[in-house]
């Protein structure tokens, strides 16, 4: 079910199971003169439903929730479908390769949870000024005896090595040449001084960089709307 709000500037279709959760951002952008939340779905599979019919100008969305319909499946469609709404993925798990399924799903943003109000605010005003706000990942970025801090697009083309992609698929993705991608894992493994990418990407998975088993129950196929 979805409940129906007041207009304003920007207007957020909500996203989530989490009912405390939904309040709690709906206390968060009641407030604000610019922001207002136009509906709210407790389902995933709604939201295509309720773009159609309310026209938001940007979807706050979980990634996984207890659906039919995934989080990272439903933002891919309403791409698809609504190009003009922007869509910010919003996840309370830790898991890092999140932020990735989100990019690749054409995710405009990405926030976690535990993020301040303020924080929700400034991505929601950038998103819907043209940015793509997605968090530097910190803390479980060391890599290696050395503990080598990698930089954030390091952590991209590692986490797409976690996943099996060739250095062509992984140029093809990040929008690089097969040599920058070449320069890139040579960097890593000269910062982390490890002597393959072999032993760097399973150093990355038990990191929890990615993981399949995570990824295929947010990917959960349903038979009603695909």
């Amino acid at each position: 079910m979805f409940l129906v709000a007041g207009s304003a500037m920007i207007d957020i279709l909500l996203v989530d199971d989490q009912k405390i959760l939904l309040e709690g951002l709906k206390k968060v952008f009641e407030p604000v003169p610019d922001i207002a939340v136009c509906a709210t779905c407790a389902l995933a599979e709604l939201a295509e439903e309720a773009c159609l019919r309310y026209r938001p100008d940007l979807v706050l969305m979980d990634i996984c929730m207890e659906s039919r319909t995934s989080g990272i499946r439903i933002c891919r469609r309403l791409k698809e479908r609504f190009p003009e709404i922007r869509v910010v993925m919003m996840t309370g798990m830790s898991e890092l390769a999140f932020v990735g399924w989100a990019r690749d799903a054409g995710a405009d943003s990405f926030i976690y949870k535990e993020a301040a109000g303020e924080a929700f605010l400034d991505c929601i005003r950038r998103t819907m000024a043209g940015e793509h706000v997605f968090p530097v990942i910190r803390g479980r970025d060391t890599f290696g005896a050395a503990e080598a801090n990698l930089t954030e697009r390091e952590l991209e083309i590692l986490q797409l090595i976690c996943r099996s992609k060739s250095r062509e698929e992984i140029a093809e993705l990040l929008g690089i040449s097969k040599r920058t991608v070449g320069f890139h894992i040579t960097n890593m493994l000269e910062k982390t001084g490890h002597k393959s990418v072999v032993g760097l990407a399973v150093e990355a998975a038990e990191k929890g960089l990615t993981s399949a088993e995570t990824q295929n129950e947010c990917e959960r196929d349903d038979t009603v709307f695909s």
